[in-house]
């Protein structure tokens, strides 16, 4: 409970029609109007933020629509909400397609002498809203965005240089940085240390090939399909600034670029174009034309990060600072990021591998059953996509039970395969000489494990492979343009 402006207790309700009303009594305040609030719904969105989509009505039957951005997690201050409002407003002054800022509550104090947060208990950015697709699947696949998907490419080159002239000063105090593998380590301390040995093949061969930086610029730091609006006639709106900093801006087009962001489609950029148009376009709107092998470079940065981002979001679910399944599923998905860094490096090449889940099961369960414990997590799983899939459901409750179903299908698998593949990693590192409790990540960034040696790549390539038939055994496969 936190206090509010006339000193009543103001809860941290999430509760969407909650915080309708609440927002529109701030926007009442602001601009002199009568909104009431007529319905309001959590959008899917990202992991660490909750976004809802409020419509608001005033008697005379005028309508708007707003978006609100929280992080109910977090105190007043602490949400960087502030800083991503400020950049909102530079970026739009740079020509770049965002939504207006309304309000923004993320400070100690607001003008109004009180701290804004209270009217949500928490902190909130409230922006127009904009219309636009942010589902990466729809932009990809629907007839309706069939032009946009020819347009993609062109357009965000052009929207990628607006971005790097972006008036440092105008963005604030923003995060730095200049030696991009480095920054790693301090953003991801823990996840840094305990990298998966995929990871960390990949992180060394950086550190050795890093090429030069062509200059600073304002990077936006998140620039993907999924954090983009897209209409019929092409990008209607850039999001999710929260990551925000100073940097190389080839780090943009390589996050772009990365395979994670594609969605399993074959074409490099965000599925939906390739790397020299994306160069070409960049290049007439900068006045300069990045490398294909710095492009590269920053792909392959980009999936390292990704792979420490899966298992920051974990851990903070891990160390309960904010239950969820989702949190706790993502966690696994550092084994494709691992995959795909031994793709880019020549370790590993893309294969078919069936499913494990496909295949009868020949394990002795007695003395229980029938049914197996096969059976009742595939009668879940069944549940789960079959009965609890209606459309009457939310979108964010249909999107929560297909990961539900993916988190039944890894734990399936892992029981299947578990203890087997347990068995036979410390087979393979034994015969290099490695106990299986060695600490395998240390020995290769001191050189205690030679990171070029072919035997030694062979045994982090095949426990990485263990990892992914377990999480997503499709992912092998997946096209690498």
């Amino acid at each position: 409970m936190v206090e509010g402006p006339s000193g009543v207790g103001v809860s941290r309700a999430t509760d969407p029609d909650v915080v309708a009303a609440r927002i529109a009594t701030r926007l009442n305040l602001l601009e002199d109007r009568d909104w009431e609030a007529a319905s309001a719904r959590v959008l899917p969105a990202g992991a660490s933020r909750t976004t809802y989509a409020v419509d608001l009505a005033d008697p005379n039957g005028e309508k708007r629509s707003v978006i609100v951005r929280a992080v109910p997690a977090a105190e007043p201050g602490a949400a960087g909400l502030a800083a991503e409002a400020r950049v909102l407003s530079a970026a739009m002054a740079a020509g770049v397609p965002v939504p207006a800022v309304l309000d923004v509550a993320d400070s100690a104090d607001g003008a109004d002498g009180h701290d804004r947060a209270d009217f949500l208990g928490f902190p909130y950015v409230v922006m127009d809203f904009v219309d636009g697709e942010s589902i990466p699947r729809k932009i990809l696949r629907d007839d309706t965005f069939t032009s946009a998907r020819a347009a993609f490419v062109t357009q965000v080159g052009d929207i990628l240089a607006r971005i790097h002239t972006i008036d440092d000063d105008a963005v604030g105090e923003v995060p730095v940085v200049d030696d991009p593998v480095d920054a790693l380590g301090r953003l991801f301390p823990r996840e840094y240390a305990e990298m998966p040995a995929g990871l960390v093949l990949a992180t060394e061969w950086l550190r050795a090939h890093r090429p030069e930086s062509a200059h600073r610029t304002v990077v936006h730091g998140d620039f993907r399909l999924g954090n983009l609006l897209v209409t019929a006639d092409g990008v209607s709106a850039v999001l999710d600034w929260e990551l925000v900093h100073l940097g190389d801006p080839v780090e943009d087009l390589g996050w772009l670029c990365a395979k994670a962001w594609r969605f399993g489609a074959d074409r490099a950029v965000a599925g939906m174009g390739d790397r020299d148009d994306l160069l070409d376009a960049y290049a007439r709107a900068a006045g300069w034309r990045p490398s294909i092998d710095t492009l590269r470079w920053w792909e392959l940065y980009a999936t390292v990060r990704w792979g420490l981002i899966c298992g920051f979001q974990a851990n903070r679910h891990i160390d309960g600072a904010e239950s969820s399944m989702e949190l706790a599923a993502v966690g696994r998905r550092s084994a494709e990021q691992e995959f795909d860094a031994l793709l880019a490096l020549g370790i590993v090449d893309p294969e078919h591998v069936p499913d494990p889940l496909t295949a009868p099961s020949t394990a002795d369960e007695r003395p229980h059953g029938p049914p197996s414990r096969g059976d009742l997590l595939a009668a879940v799983r069944g549940f789960l996509t079959g009965e609890l899939s209606s459309e009457a459901l939310s979108g964010s409750a249909r999107f929560h039970t297909r990961v539900a179903a993916n988190v039944i299908d890894i734990v399936h698998r892992q029981l299947l395969l578990g203890d087997r593949q347990t068995r036979e990693s410390a087979l393979r590192w034994r015969e290099l000489g490695v106990e299986p409790d060695a600490d395998i990540v240390g020995a290769l960034r001191d050189g205690a494990l030679d990171a070029t040696d072919p035997a030694v790549r062979g045994a982090v390539a095949a426990d990485v492979r263990d990892r992914l038939v377990v999480v997503n055994p499709r992912h092998f496969s997946m096209p690498n343009p």
